[in-house]
C-alpha cells in the first residue's frame, strides 16, 4: 500500500490527517507489518541523484581532493628517506624506506574497516573523522624523533588515509546516475593516480631545500587540516540508505505506532567475497605506477645530471599522461556508454544498463600500459634521453588513468549500494603489494637492471612457479600482461558471473 492510500484510508476511518513529514516518503506495505520506506518518486529533491550540479559538483571536489591527498602523502617521503636514514643513523639498505611501505600497508588494511562502517553510519561522518585523524597522526610524523614511531604514525596515517581512495567511487555513484557518473568519476580518478605525481613533485622541492623531511610531514599535516575543515563544513551526506534511515527514523518520530523500514540489497560480506578475486588482480595492475615511483627518483635520473628537486619533476611525465586520460575519459566516458546502451536496446529491444557497456576503455588502457612500461625500462636502461624517458612514462600514465576510472566506474555499476565494500576489497591486493616494492624495489632495479624490472615483474609470478629466472625493468610490463584478458573476458562472461551470485570467479 502507498502512502497515498494509506492517507485516504485513514481519511475515511475519520483519522487524523497525516503529518507533512509523512507526504515528503514514498512508502509501500511488504508481506509484514513493516512500511517500506523510499524515495517520494523519480524526482525526490532529498534524493542525491536529484541535487542541484553545484552542490553535486561541490562534493566531487571534496571527494577528489581527500582522494589525492593519501596518495600524495604516499610518494612524499621517497626522497626523504636520506634524510631518515640520516638522522636516525640507519645502515641497511631496506629500514629506510619502512614509512612508505607501512603507510601503503595502512591505505591496503584501512579500507577493510572503512568502507562498512561507511555503509552502516553513512559516508560523510567516515571522511571527517578518518581525515581529522589523519592530519594529527601527520603531525605526530613531522615531531616523532625515533624510527618505530615513525612508522607506526605513517602505518596509522595510511589507515585513516584510506578513506579518501577506498571510498571516492563509491560516493560518485551515490550523487550521479549510470549515464552521468563517467565525467565525474574522471575528475576524481585524476587524484589516485596523480596523487603520487604532485607527491613526488613536492617531495623533491622539500629535499632540494633545507627543510629535510619533517617539512614534508607537514605540508601533508597543513594540507590535510584544510582539507578536513573544507568536508566539514560543506560535504553532505551522500549515502541513500542511511538518508532513508533518517526519513524512517522522523517517520517513526511521527508515528509512535506504526512501523518502518528501508530494504537495501545483498549484504555487503558477500559483495566482498565476490569481488576481491577477480578484482585483486585487476588491481594488482595499477600498483605497477607506485612501484615506479617508488625507484624513479633514486638512481637513473642522476646519470643525467639532475639535481633532487628537479628529480622530482621527473613525475610530471606520468603526470601529463594522467592529464590527457582524465580529458580523454571525460569527454567520451559518459556518451560511450550511451551508445552501448542504445546499441543494446536497438539489438535486442530491451533497455538495460549493463556494467560491460563501461570495459572498451579498461581494454585500451591496460592494453598501452605495458608499452608504456617498455619505454621507460629500457630508454632508462640505455640512457637515451631523459625526453624519451619520460614519455614512457606519459604513456604509463595515460593507460593508467584511463583504466583505473573504468575500472572505478565498473564496480559502482555492478555492485551499486555496496560499491565501496566493492572498492576497498579491489584495493587491497594494490597497496600490499605496492608496500612490499616499495622497500624491495630499489634492490631489485639495482640487481636486474631498469630494462628488464619494469619489463618483467609479471613474469616474475611465472619464475615463483616454474624457477624460471628472469631480469629486471620488464618485469612490471609482463605483470600488467596477465592482467590485460581481464576486460576482454568480463566483456564476454560479465553478465554471467554476476547471475552466479558469490562465485564470480
Amino acid at each position: 500500500m502507498t502512502l497515498r492510500d494509506e492517507k485516504e484510508q485513514s481519511a475515511s476511518d475519520s483519522s487524523s490527517p497525516l503529518n507533512t513529514i509523512e507526504r515528503s516518503a514514498n512508502v509501500e506495505s511488504s508481506t509484514s507489518d513493516a512500511i517500506v520506506v523510499d524515495w517520494n518518486g523519480p524526482d525526490d529533491p532529498e534524493c542525491p541523484r536529484n541535487w542541484p550540479k553545484s552542490r553535486k559538483w561541490l562534493n566531487v571536489l571534496l571527494i577528489s581532493l581527500q582522494g589525492t591527498l593519501s596518495p600524495i602523502a604516499s610518494t612524499i617521503l621517497t626522497l626523504g628517506v636520506f634524510d631518515i636514514a640520516t638522522e636516525f643513523r640507519l645502515t641497511s639498505p631496506y629500514t629506510p624506506a619502512l614509512p612508505i611501505a607501512f603507510y601503503l600497508v595502512g591505505l591496503a588494511l584501512g579500507p577493510l574497516g572503512v568502507a562498512p562502517c561507511s555503509e552502516i553510519f553513512g559516508r560523510r561522518p567516515i571522511y571527517t573523522i578518518c581525515f581529522a585523524i589523519f592530519t594529527l597522526l601527520n603531525i605526530g610524523c613531522a615531531l616523532v624523533h625515533n624510527m618505530a614511531g615513525l612508522v607506526v604514525l605513517r602505518f596509522l596515517a595510511g589507515v585513516a588515509g584510506s578513506a579518501g581512495p577506498s571510498l571516492g567511487g563509491s560516493s560518485i555513484g551515490d550523487l550521479f546516475s549510470h549515464e552521468e557518473r563517467g565525467k565525474a568519476q574522471a575528475v576524481y580518478g585524476l587524484g589516485p593516480i596523480c596523487g603520487p605525481v604532485l607527491g613526488g613533485v613536492i617531495g623533491g622541492f622539500i629535499a632540494y631545500g633545507t627543510h629535510g623531511w619533517r617539512w614534508m610531514m607537514w605540508v601533508v599535516a597543513i594540507a590535510a587540516g584544510v582539507v578536513t575543515s573544507l568536508a566539514v563544513l560543506f560535504q553532505k551526506e551522500t549515502y541513500a540508505p542511511v538518508l532513508l534511515q533518517r526519513r524512517k527514523r522522523a517517520l517513526e518520530k511521527a508515528n509512535p505506532g506504526v512501523t518502518y523500514r528501508v530494504e537495501v540489497g545483498s549484504h555487503a560480506s558477500q559483495v566482498f567475497r565476490q569481488s576481491i578475486l577477480l578484482f585483486g588482480l585487476l588491481y594488482l595492475h595499477m600498483v605497477t605506477i607506485t612501484l615506479l615511483f617508488a625507484s624513479q627518483p633514486k638512481y637513473n635520473l642522476h646519470s643525467y645530471n639532475w639535481t633532487h628537486g628537479t628529480t622530482g619533476l621527473a613525475f610530471l611525465g606520468a603526470g601529463l599522461g594522467a592529464f590527457a586520460g582524465v580529458a580523454f575519459c571525460m569527454k567520451y566516458s559518459n556518451p560511450s556508454y550511451r551508445y552501448f546502451v542504445t546499441r543494446y536496446e536497438q539489438k535486442t529491444g530491451k533497455a538495460t544498463r549493463m556494467p560491460e557497456f563501461r570495459l572498451p576503455f579498461m581494454q585500451v588502457g591496460m592494453l598501452i600500459v605495458p608499452i608504456g612500461l617498455l619505454i621507460f625500462g629500457w630508454t632508462a636502461e640505455y640512457q637515451v634521453h631523459w625526453i624519451a624517458t619520460l614519455v614512457g612514462a606519459a604513456i604509463l600514465g595515460l593507460g593508467m588513468v584511463t583504466a583505473y576510472i573504468c575500472v572505478q566506474s565498473y564496480l559502482v555499476d555492478a555492485f551499486e549500494v555496496y560499491a565501496a565494500s566493492a572498492l576497498a576489497a579491489a584495493v587491497v591486493a594494490r597497496f600490499i603489494v605496492a608496500a612490499v616494492f616499495s622497500v624491495v624495489g630499489f634492490q631489485l632495479y639495482r640487481r636486474l637492471g631498469y630494462g628488464w624490472y619494469v619489463s618483467c615483474f609479471r613474469t616474475w609470478v611465472t619464475w615463483v612457479a616454474n624457477s624460471v629466472t628472469f631480469r629486471g625493468s620488464t618485469l612490471l610490463a609482463f605483470i600488467c600482461l596477465v592482467a590485460v584478458p581481464i576486460p576482454f573476458l568480463l566483456g564476454r562472461y560479465g553478465p554471467r558471473l554476476r547471475r552466479m551470485g558469490t562465485e564470480m570467479v
